[in-house]
C-alpha cells in the first residue's frame, strides 16, 4: 500500500500545483465531485495500472488505439447503465446486427451514435488491459522487478505467471476482476470522498476536529505512508461518510447449502436495543429456513441505519469509529464474505491520503450563493437537500454539490 500513498500523494500534489495554486486564496467549485473523480481516476490509472497519470491530459491516444486509457475508462465508468440497459446484440458487430435483421440502430440518429461511442470505449478498454495483462506475462523477471513502480495490475496476474492449466480462463477472470475493480475504485471512492468534504463542510466542529487531529500527526512535517496507521480520525470520518452513502443500498448473496437461522422477535422498535424486553426478558425466538440455491438480499441502509448498532444513527459522528468495539459486523461498505471488496485497502489508503492533504491545506464551507439557506430548516433538512441521492448502479449525488475552499 505504500505505492498507493505514494501515487495518490504524488497526484494530489499535481491538483495544487497546476490547479489549485493559481486560484484565490478563497475559492468555489461548482461540483465537489469533479475534482474527486478525476482525482480518484488518475490514482486507480496509476497505482492500479501503472498508466499514464498527468493532471493536463493531452488527449492524443498511443498507436493503435482510438482513445488514452484513461478517455476510454471514463467513457465506460460515465455509461455503464446505458451498456447494462441494452440488449447483447446492440453491441454486437455488424454481422451480427445483420444476421439478427437489426441492422440499423448502431448507426442512426442520437442513441445510434451514443453507443457506437460508448462500445468503442468498452472495445478500447479491453484492448489495453488485454495488451498490459499480455505485457506482463511475457516481461522478463529481472526487467519487472527493476521498475521503479509497481502497480495493482502488475501484482495479481504474478498468480498467472508459471501455470500453465487453466491459465486462459484465469486470464479472463482476472480481466473480468479487473474491470470491476476499475469501475469500484474509480466510481465509489470518488462519491465517498466527495460525501465526506461535504460532511465537513456542514459540521464546522467535526472538520475542526479532523484538522487538529492531523496537525497532532503531522506537526510542521510532510505526510508520509508511516503515518497512515496514526490517522485514525481520518479513517473515521471516511468510514462514517460510508455508513451514511454505502457504494450501494444491498448486498445479494446466493446460499450455498441449506441453511437455518435464529432469528429474534421484535414487537416493538425498543425490544430491539439489545434483544431483550423492557423488562430486560430476552425476546422470543424463532428459526427462518433458507433452502440452498435461495437469492438473499442485504439492506445496506437498513443495516447502517440501525439504532440497535449505531446510536442516533442521522448523526454525523466519526467518533463511532474510533472506539475500539465498535459493531464490525454491522459495518459492510465493501460488501462480505468470499466475495468482499478485494480494493478495499487501495480505497482507504488512497482516501486517507486525499483527506489529510486537502484538509491541511484547506477549510471546506458550503458555497452560500449556490446553496443558499432556506429559512426554517433544521440542520437535518438542510444536509438531506444537499446530499439528496439516486440509486442506480451506485449511490450518487443528484445534484452538485458546491463548496468553498479557504487556504489555512
Amino acid at each position: 500500500m505504500r505505492m498507493v500513498w505514494g501515487q495518490t500523494t504524488r497526484i494530489v500534489n499535481k491538483m495544487f500545483d497546476f490547479d489549485w495554486a493559481h486560484r484565490r486564496d478563497v475559492f468555489a467549485l461548482d461540483s465537489i465531485m469533479d475534482s474527486t473523480s478525476k482525482l480518484s481516476m488518475l490514482v486507480i490509472i496509476a497505482a492500479g495500472f501503472g498508466q499514464d497519470d498527468q493532471w493536463i491530459h493531452n488527449g492524443t491516444p498511443p498507436p493503435g488505439h482510438l482513445l488514452t486509457f484513461r478517455q476510454a475508462l471514463k467513457d465506460v465508468a460515465d455509461n455503464l447503465i446505458l451498456r447494462l440497459s441494452l440488449p447483447p446484440w446492440v453491441w454486437g458487430s455488424r454481422t451480427d446486427r445483420d444476421s439478427l435483421m437489426v441492422s440499423g440502430i448502431a448507426g442512426r440518429g442520437w442513441l445510434g451514435g451514443k453507443v457506437q461511442h460508448v462500445a468503442v470505449a468498452y472495445s478500447e478498454l479491453a484492448k489495453y488491459m488485454r495488451e498490459m495483462l499480455k505485457e506482463e506475462l511475457t516481461r522478463d523477471p529481472d526487467q519487472a522487478s527493476g521498475r521503479e513502480h509497481g502497480n495493482l495490475f502488475k501484482s495479481l496476474i504474478e498468480g498467472l505467471v508459471g501455470e500453465s492449466e487453466g491459465i486462459a480462463s484465469s486470464k479472463n477472470d482476472l480481466l473480468g476482476n479487473m474491470f470491476i475493480f476499475l469501475f469500484a475504485g474509480y466510481e465509489t471512492t470518488a462519491n465517498a470522498l466527495g460525501y465526506a468534504f461535504a460532511f465537513l463542510a456542514l459540521d464546522e466542529l467535526e472538520q475542526q476536529r479532523l484538522d487538529d487531529h492531523i496537525r497532532d500527526v503531522h506537526q510542521d512535517r510532510e505526510p508520509a505512508f508511516e503515518d497512515v496507521p496514526k490517522l485514525t480520525r481520518v479513517l473515521a470520518v471516511f468510514f462514517e461518510t460510508l455508513r451514511h452513502f454505502p457504494a450501494t443500498s444491498e448486498l445479494t448473496r446466493y446460499v450455498k447449502e441449506d441453511t437455518t437461522f435464529s432469528v429474534p422477535v421484535a414487537f416493538s422498535e425498543s425490544d430491539t436495543a439489545n434483544f431483550t424486553t423492557p423488562g430486560g426478558e430476552e425476546l422470543r425466538r424463532t428459526e427462518v429456513f433458507i433452502p440452498r440455491g435461495s437469492e438473499v438480499k442485504l439492506d445496506l441502509l437498513a443495516l447502517h441505519y440501525n439504532p440497535r448498532y449505531w446510536p442516533d444513527p442521522y448523526d454525523f459522528q466519526p467518533n463511532r469509529f474510533m472506539e475500539p468495539n465498535w459493531p464490525r459486523d454491522a459495518f459492510v461498505p465493501f460488501y462480505a464474505g468470499s466475495r468482499s471488496c478485494v480494493g478495499r485497502r487501495f480505497s482507504e489508503v488512497e482516501a486517507i491520503a486525499i483527506i489529510t492533504l486537502i484538509i491541511r491545506k484547506y477549510k471546506v464551507s458550503i458555497d452560500p450563493v449556490q446553496f443558499p439557506d432556506v429559512v426554517g430548516e433544521s440542520k437535518l433538512q438542510r444536509r438531506g437537500r444537499l446530499l439528496k441521492s439516486t440509486n442506480s448502479i451506485t449511490i450518487t449525488p443528484c445534484g452538485a454539490i458546491p463548496l468553498i475552499f479557504t487556504r489555512l
